[in-house]
């Protein structure tokens, strides 16, 4: 859904030079387009290398892997580190930018069992 409101944004503000339809058709499909992205976040892979692997140039996945990243961002929930720092007083984790404003966690003992029967 997010994909289709993004696509026609992006048509409605298009110049056009070409009939439409008209130009080079994508290499990739969408699904194959969104598994290139997330196999990208969960490897890290160089694009030369996502590229070759997907039958691309690095170019080509780099600005597949920018285009889906903004889709991703809005559909997909934080990552726990973004969600903590967004809820930073509830925690006792500084951040960069309010050091001076987190509280600290209660002081607690941990009893450790120093007796080890082997």
């Amino acid at each position: 859904m997010q994909y289709k409101k993004l696509q026609v944004e992006i048509e409605s503000n298009k110049i056009r030079i070409n009939q439409k339809g008209g130009g080079r058709k994508r290499k990739l499909e969408i699904k194959e387009q969104l598994c290139l992205s997330l196999f990208y976040l969960r490897k890290m892979l160089t694009f030369e290398v996502l590229g070759l692997h997907f039958g691309i140039s690095k170019t080509e996945a780099k600005d597949t892997f920018n285009y889906w990243l903004e889709i991703l961002g809005n559909v997909l929930p934080a990552s726990p580190l973004k969600q903590v720092e967004k809820h930073d007083s509830d925690y006792g984790i500084p951040t960069e930018n309010k050091r001076h404003e987190t509280k600290s966690f209660p002081a607690r003992v941990f009893l450790l069992n120093t007796s080890l029967d082997l």
